[in-house]
């Protein structure tokens, strides 16, 4: 089975597939940890701990210290965007790094659905089992963009469609 192909909304792509090739296409995602930042809403209530036990139970690679994950999850609850994140961080050139951890942690904005490149051939090449680093070529970009939006793809996948702040 493979993933069905998108369907436009009114100045948005979303994402929407309901079928997986299950041989190499998803990122393995344990759902448990998922669940516990999505538990946590919008923020608003949680202590920095609780955020700080969500956050490291997902074990994400970055270069971003615990507390700068925790900023980030708290000021993208107040509709700040990556950029002014990245600042409030100490450094405009964490913008990317703030980008992939929020959508590790599940925290999307419609931008994040919307591909530089062909969404229906990128899917097509998901399910067709090319890796990253393939993908990459295919549409010359760098294999942690590839990577990223598989794991857009995945989570959509997992979760069905994210809560996204409207002005996001």
């Amino acid at each position: 089975m493979h993933r069905k192909e998108l369907y436009s909304l009114p100045e948005r792509d979303m994402i929407v597939h309901h079928e997986a090739n299950e041989e190499n296409t998803m990122i393995e995602i344990d759902d448990e940890p998922i669940e516990g930042m999505i538990a946590l809403g919008s923020g608003s209530d949680a202590s920095d701990q609780e955020i700080k036990n969500a956050v490291k139970a997902l074990k994400i690679k970055t270069t971003l210290p615990l507390d700068e994950m925790v900023t980030v999850f708290k000021m993208y609850h107040k509709d700040c965007s990556d950029s002014e994140i990245a600042v409030s961080l100490g450094d405009r050139k964490k913008m990317r790094n703030v980008e992939r951890v929020r959508v590790k942690c599940g925290l999307f904005r419609w931008r994040d659905f919307e591909t530089p490149f062909d969404i229906n051939e990128f899917i097509r090449a998901v399910d067709d089992g090319r890796t990253d680093a393939e993908i990459a070529a295919m549409f010359g970009a760098g294999k942690s963009t590839i990577r990223t939006y598989r794991q857009v793809l995945d989570w959509h996948e997992t979760y069905g469609a994210p809560d996204i702040p409207v002005n996001g």
